[in-house]
């Protein structure tokens, strides 16, 4: 789905559950787990369904048979209304729904059918009979007034606030995930007790810093050619079960980011809010109101701070080998003329050497 037809898709099942006017199929997917799991459970509910109910079938162990599935959803609810039937991660929006998807046209009607997957593939046929039967809704990344909307809410349900500034800083520093945010907003409600505002401080102190901070840390100790603290904070990131293969993606695309940054300081002369307002902002036209919304860009104000502090410190020529250096880890470890830890190791050592000769 497009951005705007998953949005669309969302406020239907909104519309359903508040109408009680429900669909006696569903598909519920896409990358945005949180939102996904939270709404499963609410239809589960209004479908009058509960993982203990002796009417509700649960497919959620692998390998899951169709056969399986149609033998309960046939069976009539006992002293209730319907019969609800949960499928998660089945695999038949992959392959092999063929099966399901012709019986889903004559189900018994006091069945009804949830499928929770991670991606669906819309061109298969069980995709397009539920379309067709029922609804398909794509959870994807929220935009940013969605999640500073649900930030005021959460704090606004524990008795406490936080400034618009700190909020939007608290998304840069955690990332979009909704399940990651909330996790650290009840610490965060845990950590400031009776007092009522949350601020930047206890942001800085109390939230996990994410994988993308390890690799800030990393460039920071690449410029100071401190060779141990880089080497501390890839043990770090191999803790988190970060493949190397992605550090040496993640520290290029930093240093591609610090280049592009550098050039539009230095080669186009604009200062530190003009970059922020090229970059980490975008602006949308609604195609139905013509309102111009302001949302976020390829990355955020936090992000372009960060890097635009960090390119101070290297010059062009330094930032343009530091990208070939992780150009070339990268190819020598998917060719095999290294594995990939010896080839993260030899780019580490190369980069503090760069920066310490350079």
């Amino acid at each position: 789905m497009k951005p705007r037809e998953a949005a669309a898709s969302l406020e239907q099942l909104k519309k359903d559950l508040n109408s009680g006017e429900l669909k006696r199929c569903y598909l519920l997917f896409g990358s945005e787990r949180y939102l996904r799991n939270f709404y499963e459970k609410k239809l589960l509910t209004a479908m009058g369904g509960s993982r203990d109910d002796m009417n509700t079938n649960v497919f959620d162990t692998s390998p899951i048979q169709a056969s399986a599935i149609i033998d309960a959803a046939q069976t009539l609810p006992f002293f209730a209304d319907r019969r609800v039937v949960l499928i998660r991660y089945s695999g038949f929006f992959k392959k092999g729904g063929e099966e399901l998807a012709d019986f889903l046209a004559e189900a018994p009607e006091t069945t009804s059918f949830i499928f929770v997957e991670d991606d669906a593939d819309a061109r298969l046929k069980l995709y397009k009979q539920i379309a067709k039967l029922g609804r398909v809704v794509e959870f994807v990344t929220q935009s940013d007034k969605y999640l500073l909307q649900n930030i005021g809410a959460f704090l606004k349900r524990a008795d406490k606030r936080m400034s618009q500034e700190d909020a939007a800083y608290l998304l840069d520093v955690i990332g979009t995930d909704m399940g990651k945010l909330m996790s650290e907003l009840e610490k965060l409600v845990s950590f400031t007790g009776d007092r009522e505002v949350v601020t930047k401080s206890d942001i800085d102190v109390i939230c996990s810093r994410n994988i993308d901070d390890r690799v800030f840390e990393m460039i920071d100790a690449v410029m100071r050619h401190d060779l141990a603290t880089c080497m501390d904070c890839y043990e770090d990131l191999i803790a988190l079960k970060t493949a190397p293969a992605m550090i040496v993606i993640m520290l290029e695309k930093q240093f591609l980011w610090m280049l592009q940054l550098k050039s539009l300081a230095e080669d186009d002369n604009l200062h530190t809010i003009d970059i922020i307002n090229t970059i980490a902002y975008k602006q949308e036209v609604d195609t139905e109101t013509g309102e111009i919304k302001r949302s976020r860009g390829s990355i955020g104000e936090f992000q372009v701070r960060k890097y635009l502090q960090q390119a101070e410190h290297m010059n062009k020529a330094e930032l343009q080998r530091a990208v070939k250096l992780c150009s070339k880890a990268d190819e020598d470890f998917k060719s095999g003329k290294m594995n990939e830890r010896i080839a993260m190791e030899t780019l580490l050592v190369n980069l503090c050497r760069v920066e310490k000769n350079a």
